[in-house]
């Protein structure tokens, strides 16, 4: 072989593997860009207290607890819950789905629906705004940290 020829499969090589560095890099870039946006599961999971809309009548309160994979909310009155929902959930980007498996007799409408949020978090607190599917209402609310 001629040095032209050495020279040109030199190159090819240098840039073949060049290439192939930055394909890697890349691949490894997005699988953690991708794991991580995962992650932000994390900051769902907690103990919530509503703060808004601010609930009518003193000695209301209501409570949200999620965990890895469900979600229950609670509205007790004087400690006496009155209403209830709960069930499985999903947390995608913004958009958090809770689907809806049990809760109190008064709240058996709910059951096997979707309520959808589109959700943001800042500070301790959790803006959800939306509703349940096929339902035109929006139910804006903040929720804090207790937990």
């Amino acid at each position: 072989m001629n040095n032209k020829v050495k020279t040109m499969i030199r190159k090819r090589f240098i840039f073949v593997a060049i290439a192939c560095i930055a394909s890697l890099f890349c691949v490894s870039f997005s699988f953690k860009t991708q794991k991580n946006s995962l992650n932000n599961t994390d900051q769902i999971i907690g103990v919530w207290q509503i703060v808004s809309p601010a609930l009518i009548g003193e000695g209301q309160e209501k409570i949200k607890i999620i965990t890895k994979e469900r979600f229950i909310w609670t509205h007790s009155i004087n400690g006496e819950i009155m209403m209830s929902l709960g069930g499985t959930y999903s947390f995608d980007g913004d958009i958090y789905t809770e689907n809806i498996k049990f809760g109190t007799s008064n709240q058996r409408i709910a059951f096997g629906k979707k309520f959808i949020n589109k959700i943001r978090f800042e500070n301790n607190k959790m803006y959800t705004s939306g509703g349940y599917e096929n339902d035109p209402r929006i139910f804006n609310e903040i929720w804090e940290r207790v937990e």
